[in-house]
């Protein structure tokens, strides 16, 4: 079976490390190759060099930006010569309907496209949204939603329109527990403690929150990690040197060592709003066996098993937040208690669950 892989830009989010992931995780008959629609960016193109190094991926196509029938056009020349079987497109925008449109019309069977953040809540937005995959079911592309969370956000759905069964995302938990593990057995006694959040710097996270929190909770010997990039990364140094903290030890970029930051971490704070879709960093978290605190919105909520996973706190509350991070820094046991739920769910998202789920829907 041969399954294309379509994203717009290598970027360095949630959305390439699902693909990086799901490529490296297929069974071994199945034979993947990825299109990326757009070459100019290029932040994650070593780590998909290296599964076609690895014959994990047949081919890695790199094409410029282009829309419409000219999109459309490639799409169909490139489906024509390669054969998919299947296409399985991240990006969920308009100018994928015309990559459908090509890939349709070269005969490929079997199309979905990856829905990764909920719909926006104002009703005209919603309304676009609804559009869009009308849009893609006429195109016969199965939306495929990664969270209950964003099928309740698209509620009411628009008479007609139907969407794939819910597939969760998922990482390597073993791999990571293990490296996780290796990082945390060689931290000094008299290592400081480290509070971690890792999640791209934009608009859907909330980053902001947990700064404040911490700045207002802050205890000896502690510290606070920010992991990733974005948009957002000026203000939220800005916001950081206004609360006195460090900016250069508070936000550390993207990181291609994650697993090992989680291993040298001592509680995991995943701050964001309620237009989080799914939240990978937070099974990542809980693969690695931290004690997990998030923001009380869907999509962690349904991660987090309600609860049962880790501990919910109110969304942007940073009142909340400061209480709950001071009882936890001062408190040993209490971190263990949260500890202990993260490892006894972490296994249930194992990538190689989702990528099986994957493949027998892209195959039926």
């Amino acid at each position: 079976m041969r399954v294309l892989h379509v994203l717009s830009g290598l970027h360095a989010a949630g959305i390439e490390a699902l693909a990086l992931q799901l490529i490296r995780h297929s069974p071994a008959w199945v034979h993947g190759e990825l299109l990326n629609a757009d070459c100019r960016e290029q932040t994650m193109a070593p780590a998909f060099e290296q599964l076609v190094d690895a014959g994990q991926l047949s081919r890695l196509h790199q094409w410029p930006r282009c829309d419409g029938t000219q999109l459309a056009w490639r799409s169909f020349h490139l489906c024509r010569r390669r054969r998919p079987d299947a296409l399985l497109i991240y990006p969920c925008n308009r100018a994928m309907l015309w990559l459908a449109l090509g890939a349709r019309l070269a005969g490929v069977r079997r199309l979905a496209v990856h829905l990764g953040n909920t719909a926006p809540s104002a009703p005209t937005g919603r309304r676009l949204w609804h559009r869009l995959l009308i849009w893609f079911q006429r195109l016969g592309v199965t939306a495929v939603p990664c969270s209950e969370a964003i099928v309740t956000s698209l509620q009411p759905l628009p008479r007609g329109l139907r969407l794939g069964t819910v597939i969760a995302n998922g990482c390597d938990t073993a791999s990571l527990a293990t490296r996780a593990a290796a990082a945390r057995a060689q931290r000094a006694a008299n290592d400081r403690k480290r509070i971690l959040m890792v999640a791209r710097l934009d608009p859907i996270k909330d980053q902001a929150t947990l700064l404040r929190a911490f700045a207002a909770a802050r205890q000896p010997g502690w510290e606070l990690q920010l992991v990733g990039d974005g948009p957002d990364r000026r203000s939220l140094e800005a916001l950081a040197d206004e609360l006195g903290l460090d900016p250069a030890r508070v936000l550390l970029g993207r990181r291609a060592d994650v697993p090992e930051l989680l291993g040298q971490a001592d509680l995991f704070a995943f701050s964001t709003t309620s237009a989080e879709g799914f939240g990978i960093a937070l099974i990542e978290a809980l693969a690695a066996g931290l004690p997990v605190i998030a923001s009380d919105v869907p999509a962690c909520r349904e991660v987090l098993l309600g609860g049962m996973a880790g501990e919910l706190l109110p969304q942007g509350n940073e009142t909340a937040w400061s209480m709950r991070l001071t009882e936890l820094m001062g408190s040993g046991q209490q971190r263990q208690q949260l500890m202990d739920r993260a490892l006894s769910h972490g296994a249930r998202y194992d990538i190689r669950h989702t990528a099986e789920q994957w493949i027998q829907f892209l195959k039926a």
